[in-house]
């Protein structure tokens, strides 16, 4: 069904209207933007649309799909916040083109691949992979969907799922589409915790003790510049101060920024390298990083 609310149009059945409206965009010569979410949208999606139309996007689309495929056993899929009325309104407010809804069924038909095959296997299952068994590949697979649905000019994905990026990035090139895809930075709160739906799931005391993650990743990277000691014992002795506090680690890691892979040693060089960390408070997990 086709509707629209005010000046945005939302598509939520039917693909081929999504592709024909995206493909007469083009045909004018209007550069399509596309950003993906899972809804519940706060100022770190919102940013997203101001920045992909400072990269040059006229018309800008904008997904809402919680994505099951992504979601392991035990995970939040069925507490997810979902608030697609709310979350249109606030489109509405920076004059979005177009909010596309789909099912489940829209996106995943019977006769749908089940699999998106890179050559980056070792990278899906590190990091955030370790902890969250397929995950990435659930991710790829409604991302390839809907780029091929959408099939934009740009697409924008924000820093704070770092991981994620690199491992879209990849696969668009691997897979030759033609979609260029860019990342924007975190959008923070103004304590610095970085903007996650997820944060809506802490108490108070667990949001307390969520801000020693960015404020460890600062004091670490610090650290690690100043490479007064090997980073790894760095990294190893901030890991057990963590969980000593009260955040479950799951990871705190340096990597080479342009594509996650393991860092021998460590050379001081601006951008060059991503440090990354990934904690447990209660049930809920909370990711962000710093590039060094």
């Amino acid at each position: 069904m086709n509707t629209r609310s005010n000046r945005i149009q939302i598509v939520s059945e039917n693909l081929s209207d999504i592709k024909v409206m995206a493909l007469s965009w083009k045909e004018k010569n209007e550069v399509v933007g596309f950003i993906p979410t899972m809804g519940n949208l706060h100022e770190g999606h919102l940013s997203l649309i101001r920045k992909i139309r400072d990269y040059g996007a006229t018309k800008t689309i904008v997904s809402i799909y919680v994505n099951p495929k992504q979601f392991g056993p035990g995970e939040d899929y069925a507490e997810y916040p979902r608030t697609p009325d709310e979350d249109i309104k606030l489109l509405e407010k920076l004059n979005v083109d177009c909010v596309f809804c789909p099912s489940d069924e829209e996106i995943y038909p019977p006769n749908a691949e089940s699999q998106v095959m890179i050559d980056n296997l070792s990278l899906m299952h590190e990091l955030c992979g370790k902890y969250r068994p397929g995950h990435f590949d659930g991710v790829l697979l409604v991302v390839n969907r809907l780029l091929n649905i959408i099939q934009p000019n740009i697409a924008i994905f924000g820093q704070k799922d770092y991981q994620q990026y690199v491992l879209i990035k990849n696969m668009v090139q691997q897979l030759f589409l033609s979609t260029e895809v860019l990342m924007a930075p975190i959008i923070r709160e103004n304590d610095g915790l970085a903007m996650s739906s997820r944060n809506s799931y802490l108490n108070s005391n667990q949001r307390s003790k969520a801000l020693h993650l960015y404020k460890s990743l600062i004091s670490t990277s610090r650290k690690i510049r100043e490479n007064k000691i090997d980073y790894k014992s760095i990294l190893q002795n901030e890991i057990e101060r963590l969980n000593k506090i009260g955040l479950s680690v799951d990871y705190l890691e340096l990597r080479t920024s342009n594509d996650l892979s393991s860092v021998k040693k460590y050379k001081k060089m601006n951008g060059k390298y991503v440090l990354l960390g990934a904690i447990k408070l209660g049930k809920t997990r909370l990711i962000d990083n710093i590039i060094l």
